[in-house]
């Protein structure tokens, strides 16, 4: 373990060598899923490198050409939809779900990795308060299979999903250490099925969820005591809406005015039906968060293929959204793309978007996606890259080029990271 550390610090230490890096920020978090390769979700095959651990990796900004990345084990999967990390706003915390547990070096292939790989249980809490010594705190249990965490903006509340009956939603209440002291349960009248997604409002008192089976979104508000402003329960604020073909991430514009959710296109989450035979779509919703009238479709947008995830500037007007494309097929199969691609879109204060350009990039399944502090640049994970030999995923760094027509440009740096790059959240 330690030579494969002093490896990657030295790949780390040549990408860096030439420039510094332009992104505004004090550090990124980013996690990684060591127990199987990006392919494995259309054949089975894991391809995980013994002796490989899921990580929790911490980058300090600026960085110099003798800095190291530091890492703590956390276990993670890329089988959940873009909310495997949450960051506490006062960037002290990372919180980490463990969507599906660590894979024994002697497994090499499953069925189906949504049904046959260990199931997940926890949340590691990691201390990033000094982002040179990141340290792990504690974990703590959750359903079966969590899927999706965030933590509210003002810091006081986890919103949690799992595959567990009965604990599909979950808001916990969190104390100064980071450590959950109260649960509040999902609305009596939530409809049934799986919560793949779950966003906070920006005004903390508003949730958004995604229905995986019937493809609907849906809107939840918190009810607080007068007294302490503390929730005491949730209730249902409307009727869910269906969106798309196969909803994955969603999120608040800044201002909590849209709801933007991204369509992948997907038949069937199998190894046998991922389509992929059409672009995928971004949609602009509307919620009505008083409930007196229905939420609604405004727009939407044609992206690249298999949109898992996207980023919203800081200032709500540019929409950046990460193509996975098909570069996680086989690398034998006959379906193989080599590129990736973002796909810039301008949104406009009335809610419409356009699509002003994609940009193709090497790198296989990029699923995490995020704007720095002002907007200027960009951070996109990528979970592999095609090349033999040691197995590395990265992060990589577009500049936006503002102006009547905004642009990207692509950042001749890069991080390596161990592979299964999935999630990158930046600290203000």
């Amino acid at each position: 373990m330690k030579k494969n550390l002093t490896l990657l610090g030295a790949l780390i230490n040549i990408s860096v060598f030439a420039q510094q890096i332009n992104f505004n920020a004090r550090g990124i978090v980013a996690i990684s899923d060591a127990d199987m390769a990006a392919s494995a979700c259309m054949d089975g095959r894991l391809l995980k490198e013994k002796g490989a651990r899921d990580q929790c990796s911490v980058i300090k900004f600026p960085f110099q050409i003798n800095d190291e990345i530091k890492s703590v084990l956390a276990s993670n999967s890329a089988t959940n939809w873009t909310k495997g990390l949450a960051i506490s706003p006062n960037g002290k915390f990372a919180y980490v779900v463990e969507s599906r547990g660590a894979v024994a070096d002697n497994i090499t292939e499953v069925k189906d990795i949504n049904a046959d790989l260990p199931a997940g249980g926890f949340v590691t809490v990691i201390d990033i308060a000094d982002l040179n010594q990141p340290k792990v705190l504690f974990k703590f249990p959750t359903g079966k299979n969590p899927l999706a965490v965030e933590v509210s903006p003002s810091g006081e509340y986890l919103a949690i999903t799992t595959e567990d009956y009965g604990k599909e939603l979950q808001v916990l209440e969190l104390d100064a250490t980071g450590k959950p002291i109260r649960i509040i349960n999902k609305p009596q009248s939530f409809p049934a099925g799986k919560v793949s997604d779950i966003s906070w409002h920006p005004n903390s008192d508003f949730l958004a969820f995604t229905l995986e089976d019937s493809k609907e979104v849906g809107l939840i508000k918190v009810l607080r005591d007068g007294p302490t402003q503390k929730i005491i329960r949730t209730e249902l604020v409307g009727k869910p809406v269906k969106v798309g073909s196969f909803p994955a991430g969603g999120q608040f514009t800044p201002d909590g005015k849209y709801y933007l959710v991204a369509d992948m296109k997907w038949l069937n989450a199998t190894k046998s039906e991922a389509s992929g035979d059409s672009k995928g779509e971004i949609f602009v919703m509307r919620f009505n968060l008083e409930g007196t009238t229905d939420h609604y479709l405004l727009t939407k947008a044609k992206v690249g293929e298999n949109p898992e995830n996207f980023a919203i500037s800081p200032d709500g007007s540019l929409i950046a959204v990460a193509n996975m494309n098909h570069s996680f097929y086989p690398w034998d199969s006959p379906q193989l793309t080599k590129k990736s691609s973002i796909s810039l879109l301008k949104l406009s204060e009335d809610g419409t978007l356009n699509n002003l350009s994609e940009y193709e990039f090497e790198g296989i399944m990029p699923q995490g996606i995020t704007f720095d502090t002002k907007g200027e640049n960009l951070a996109v994970t990528v979970y592999d890259y095609f090349n033999f030999g040691k197995r590395l995923g990265g992060i990589e760094f577009w500049k936006v080029n503002r102006g009547e027509k905004p642009s990207l440009t692509k950042q001749d740096i890069k991080f390596y990271l161990n592979r299964g790059v999935h999630s990158v959240k930046i600290l203000k």
